[in-house]
């Protein structure tokens, strides 16, 4: 309450119930709930359900695999702009890093890139990627 930079974070909270404390607590004003560890679309549906009422802006904390990043993408798609921390719309973000992870592009077949800024949702059966199983087996611990 000190300071007027937003406050971001959750990536290392788990489930709606996690969240919850930290919203009822005020400690964020971005919640960050990782997909992959949070528990999955749905559960990360429900907590930004949640975020929008308690006025808390929602941007998933994507670090990882494609598969991380095309999961986040289509929740992405489904949620509303965040209105109610601001005069303007501000429809959701995208953490897209960029730092060096060779098992982030490498295990889909179709690498996810942006153009201008705009990270397009993949458009095919399931989450809109296909595995590369050979490239994954070379990750595989023996």
């Amino acid at each position: 309450a000190a300071i007027s930079i937003p406050i971001a974070g959750g990536e290392c909270e788990f489930t709606r119930f996690g969240f919850r404390n930290l919203f009822v607590s005020g400690a964020l004003d971005i919640a960050q709930p990782d997909i992959c560890a949070a528990g999955g679309l749905s559960e990360c549906k429900k907590i930004a359900d949640m975020a929008e009422v308690f006025g808390v802006r929602y941007t998933p904390h994507v670090w990882g695999t494609g598969i991380a990043i095309a999961a986040s993408l289509h929740l992405l798609a489904v949620l509303p702009p965040h209105t109610r921390s601001s005069p303007i719309s501000v429809a959701p973000l995208l953490e897209f890093d960029r730092t060096e992870n060779p098992l982030r592009q490498a295990i889909v077949t179709e690498t996810i890139e942006h153009t201008r800024g705009i990270v397009p949702v993949p458009n095919g059966s399931g989450l809109g990627i296909e595995i590369d199983r050979k490239a994954l087996a070379r990750f595989a611990r023996r």
